[in-house]
């Protein structure tokens, strides 16, 4: 992964939970105290520096994987990629439906990347099945906790169920997302 995950890691820590926590962090890892965003660094260093968060803050290591999805919208794609996320899609689901395009803009800059996929159909009025697509292993619920980041950046309000690997037969992990606005009408 780039440095810019593990950044947003160390950031999120450190804004949360603060400085001593950051350094406990890193410490039992072993791993630099800070990172560059644009070097590659190995998954390892990032799956363990999730499982010493989760170590420290002695919680599961799913819950700061849903944590940091939604840092990384509100406090790190919205703050330092407002751009990227604003030409991305108008909406919740239109922003869905184009977040493979997105990572293939974010390829110009980090060649190396090896994004994830999404597939997003509307079944409904209020409700859209996501697929998702990825060769790394464990990352569902920083998945999310970015469609969390998303709905509150976006205003609407979701419910996430999974559907079962054996109830679908593609090569992913399936969602069922129901959403409605939470914009108050006049």
């Amino acid at each position: 992964m780039y440095g810019m995950v593990n950044k947003a890691i160390r950031e999120m820590v450190i804004q949360k939970h603060g400085e001593d926590t950051w350094r406990k962090t890193y410490e039992k890892v072993g791993s630099p105290a800070d990172f560059d965003s644009f070097a590659r660094y190995k998954d390892s260093i990032t799956y363990e520096l999730v499982g010493a968060i989760a170590d420290v803050l002695e919680e599961p290591a799913d819950k700061v994987l849903h944590k940091l999805g939604i840092f990384w919208v509100m406090d790190v794609a919205l703050v330092h990629y407002r751009d990227l996320m604003e030409s991305s899609g108008t909406d919740f689901v239109d922003f869905l439906r184009g977040l493979d395009h997105m990572h293939s803009r974010i390829k110009v800059t980090f060649p190396a990347f090896s994004p994830p996929s999404f597939r997003c159909i509307v079944l409904r009025e209020g409700v859209c099945e996501l697929d998702y697509y990825s060769d790394r292993k464990g990352l569902l619920p920083f998945v999310k906790g970015l469609l969390e980041g998303l709905a509150i950046h976006f205003k609407q309000e979701i419910q996430v169920r999974d559907i079962p690997d054996e109830d679908h037969p593609m090569p992913c992990k399936r969602m069922e997302i129901s959403y409605s606005s939470t914009k108050r009408v006049v």
